[in-house]
């Protein structure tokens, strides 16, 4: 099997092997984990994959990537948006632009074909290769979610600008 730098990589909408193959991707350790699974096992969503083609020639396929998205119902306009549930890769296949050709298919999809004025997201906040990521695609910080853990536990929250915010 070819490395990932010299692996040919190809997103592609899922078929349904792929959210079969999806579901072993995901972990139910978080709460946005589980509804993904949830979503994947009622088969709902948009899931794209990202697939590593077999370097033998043969019509086999890896899963390297994947990103599965709703459609949900947005601010005081209550016009339809783009939500990304999950944005996954595999660590060997990081850093090698899988991330942003699955971005790219589910903006597309929403951006161009659907019209939507918007897509969103939410990941967390000390997740930092994440918000690069986001970031350099353009996507903003729109809202800050402020959850109190004890008496012991503060953390600061940086804007755009990297001002702290209390």
């Amino acid at each position: 099997m070819a490395t990932p730098t010299e692996a040919k990589v190809s997103v592609r909408p899922a078929s349904d092997a792929d959210r079969e193959a999806a579901s072993a991707f995901i972990t139910a350790g978080t709460a946005r984990g589980r509804a993904s699974l949830a979503l994947l096992r009622l088969r709902q969503g948009l899931l794209w994959v990202a697939v590593e083609e077999s370097a033998d020639g043969e019509k086999s396929e890896k899963l390297v990537g994947l990103l599965l998205a709703t459609v949900q119902i947005e601010g005081d306009d209550a016009e339809p948006a783009g939500y990304i549930h999950e944005l996954l890769v595999h660590p060997a296949y990081r850093r090698l632009g899988v991330a942003m050709h699955l971005l790219d298919a589910a903006e597309r999809f929403f951006l161009e074909e659907q019209g939507f004025a918007q897509v969103y997201l939410v990941t967390s906040a000390d997740n930092e290769a994440a918000l690069r990521l986001y970031r350099s695609r353009g996507y903003h910080i729109q809202s800050v979610q402020l959850t109190k853990l004890g008496s012991s536990a503060t953390r600061e929250v940086r804007d755009d600008d990297g001002t702290v915010e209390e």
